[in-house]
């Protein structure tokens, strides 16, 4: 993190703790864009985009109907609390399905992940941006700034998306790109996924 940006979050971070002013901050996606769009071909989703979504077009946003975080312009197009309900949306629709800061929020992280790999194509490609939970208590302890109350995994990271991906006994992954925090605590993941069929 460079001095400059070192510098606005501190100052934001104290305004925020001390009077509870609330700033529009530059989304996650924003960050690693350059990085996952390659991978982000033909019709795609991007489940809890927060107002920006990874494509403006060819790319269904799903949120809230009232998304919590606002940091882009961005409409739903369809209305689901992905962590409670099902996304209604038909099973291997897409040919990739991104998510940002989403997945930490969720109890049942192999569960969600589920959700996500049912409506993705077998072959499709799976994007997730996600927080090392201990780097990210550190950066925000160290600039002040108020940490995320939804975080539900204390070790959330790489090793821990891996974990959860080796528990769902019908697919295999290939990992085609992967940032474990080269930008302040993101973790990155594209992977390919192939859907085992039963007999």
């Amino acid at each position: 993190m460079n001095f400059e940006t070192f510098v606005n979050r501190k100052i934001k971070g104290t305004l925020t703790r001390l009077f509870g002013i609330q700033f529009n901050y530059k989304s996650e996606t924003s960050k690693v864009r350059k990085w996952v769009l390659p991978f982000c071909e033909g019709k795609g989703c991007d489940i809890g985009f927060g107002g920006d979504k990874i494509k403006k077009t060819e790319c269904d946003g799903i949120d809230y109907p009232q998304p919590y975080a606002h940091a882009g312009k961005d409409k739903v197009d369809i209305p689901c609390d992905v962590i409670n309900d099902e996304i209604p949306v038909a099973d291997n629709t897409y040919d990739y399905v991104y998510s940002s800061h989403l997945i930490e929020d969720v109890p049942n992280t192999a569960m969600v992940l589920c959700k996500f790999i049912r409506i993705l194509k077998s072959g499709g490609n799976l994007i997730l941006v996600f927080p090392d939970q201990p780097k990210y208590e550190a950066i925000c302890k160290h600039i002040g700034q108020p940490m995320n109350p939804y975080h539900v995994h204390a070790h959330m990271g790489y090793d821990f998306m891996l974990q959860q991906l080796n528990s769902i006994s019908d697919i295999k992954y290939k990992v085609l790109f992967s940032s474990n925090c080269e930008i302040d605590y993101n973790v990155v993941m594209v992977l390919q996924i192939e859907k085992i069929m039963h007999s």
